[in-house]
């Protein structure tokens, strides 16, 4: 089997939050003295995120009202606090992601990421980008200045289904020309990266940077520069 195309989520596999999100969270937490750890926000996240790729494969976040938005996102920050083994009633934390909303922050490529992609561009491979984002692909592109180096960025504003949908995968694959079974696919979320590249016949790995998918057995590395010899030990 000859890989020739590898496609990336994007959240979580080549970009991050600056400052990070275990930052962003104490700033407001600590207000209501509640006092979070790295480990906790780390935790609570890998909860919180398995629960909005849960709703977006059953019924896309975009398409709800704004009172169904904020009460989702109470319950998500819920669970973000819950990492820390905090109880927090969903009134509270409907008003602490609120105020999260103020605080400036940016969304960046880790650093592995431009290396990465420079090595795999050097062997020919295409590259493509599939978000669950509200942008189109293009927007995308040109906020992180990937456009040198992706074929094609397809988008779930674009495609009108959200990962893990076959849909989205099969876009990206049709713009690419080339057939599920000759690329891979890399993200971080089991259910919306992994179980959606498999769905369209892709090969899955996971990247699991902060260590919290210790009980999958699948295809996994820890950041990006661990890829190429992958490929070529395993599947080249």
């Amino acid at each position: 089997m000859k890989i020739k195309a590898v496609l990336f989520d994007l959240y979580g596999t080549l970009v991050g939050f600056e400052p990070s999100r275990f930052v962003i969270q104490s700033q407001v937490a600590k207000k209501y003295d509640l006092f979070l750890t790295e480990t906790g926000v780390s935790k609570g996240y890998f909860l919180a995120d398995k629960f909005m790729a849960e709703q977006n494969a059953v019924s896309p976040i975009r398409s709800m009202s704004i009172a169904e938005k904020e009460e989702f996102f109470a319950r998500y920050e819920q669970l973000v606090l819950s990492g820390d083994e905090l109880e927090v009633e969903l009134s509270l934390c409907k008003k602490i992601f609120k105020e999260l909303q103020y605080i400036p922050y940016s969304m960046v490529l880790y650093e592995d990421v431009i290396p990465t992609l420079n090595s795999l561009r050097k062997l020919n491979f295409k590259l493509g980008l599939i978000s669950n984002m509200d942008k189109s692909g293009s927007e995308i592109l040109n906020e992180f200045s990937l456009s040198n180096y992706m074929d094609v960025c397809i988008t779930s504003k674009e495609a009108k289904v959200e990962k893990p949908d076959s849909k989205i995968f099969n876009m990206a694959l049709s713009k690419l020309d080339i057939d599920a079974t000759n690329s891979i696919y890399i993200g971080d979320q089991i259910l919306s990266d992994i179980e959606g590249a498999k769905n369209s016949k892709m090969l899955p790995i996971l990247i699991d940077r902060e260590s919290s998918h210790t009980d999958y057995q699948g295809e996994k590395i820890s950041d990006l520069s661990q890829l190429i010899d992958l490929l070529f030990t395993k599947y080249n």
